[in-house]
């Protein structure tokens, strides 16, 4: 992690540590009470792929070829200021069957001890709390035993099975309601979240959760890692994916890094888009 990253944008270019690139935002403090802080992540290859279909495996999977310790620290660091993670039902059907990538950070590794010591440092919890976006409320109950010292709340829409929310309830499970139709809708979502004191949102579930969001306009900001590798593949999942946004949602460059110092012999980008003046 030594290796400096080059900044490109904003101007003046010059080295930077990777280490405390996003850590130093103070992401926890941009939501204020009644509007959350929304922010997400992903890393992609060059032509566009997050997750790739595997032979051995029932879900497609993050590219082996892409995922590397750089980034992951950033990642971390995302996670670190955040008062609550958003995800989604298929992370823990993975977990029930060991092919989630990995668990639900902050990690608790070594490498990681400074991001949990900033956390305690700006008076939060050892770990965000845990929101579940589900449609099906198909969520195995015994994927959640190893996160039950965090708050769990499982979001749907109003027309959900009332036979799943009850057994999802009677495991302990907390249910909110937050749209009319059988899945969450954005905005009520966040606004539940708001509701319920919450100051920065952190997305790191999969396209699907992405289009929620993005639906209802509510992402403050987009991290985006792409490393300079071709994977090409039929079978993929791409970073956002649901029905055409109209208009097309734009987004503003505010700042771009070049790390030349990734695994594989491939480049990376860490860039950050706005999405709505935050």
């Amino acid at each position: 992690m030594n290796q400096p990253i080059i900044r490109l944008y904003p101007l003046p270019s010059g080295e930077h540590a990777l280490q405390g690139l996003y850590l130093t935002q103070g992401l926890h403090e941009l939501g204020r009470p009644g509007k959350p802080f929304v922010y997400s992540n992903f890393i992609t290859s060059l032509d566009g792929r997050i997750a790739i279909a595997s032979e051995d495996r029932a879900t497609h999977q993050v590219p082996a070829a892409i995922t590397n310790p750089r980034d992951w620290r950033l990642y971390q660091e995302l996670a670190g200021q955040a008062d609550l993670l958003i995800t989604s039902g298929r992370f823990f059907r993975q977990a029930e069957i060991d092919e989630a990538q990995d668990v639900l950070p902050v990690g608790t590794q070594a490498a990681y001890a400074d991001i949990r010591e900033w956390r305690s440092r700006h008076g939060l919890p050892a770990q965000p709390d845990i929101a579940i976006l589900s449609r099906s409320l198909a969520i195995p109950p015994e994927s959640l035993e190893a996160y039950r010292d965090r708050r769990i709340m499982v979001i749907t829409g109003n027309a959900a099975d009332p036979k799943r929310v009850a057994q999802l309830r009677g495991e302990g499970v907390e249910v909110l309601f937050a749209g009319s139709g059988h899945g969450a809708e954005g905005g009520e979502m966040v606004a539940r979240l708001a509701d319920a004191g919450y100051r920065s949102l952190y997305a790191i579930a999969g396209p699907d959760v992405l289009h929620t969001l993005l639906e209802a306009g509510v992402l403050d900001r987009l991290y985006l890692t792409t490393t300079h590798q071709l994977l090409a593949g039929d079978a993929f999942d791409t970073f956002t994916r649901g029905k055409l946004l109209e208009p097309a949602l734009g987004m503003q460059l505010s700042s771009l890094y070049l790390d030349t110092h990734a695994p594989e012999g491939a480049s990376q980008w860490f860039c950050v888009f706005e999405t709505r003046g935050a």
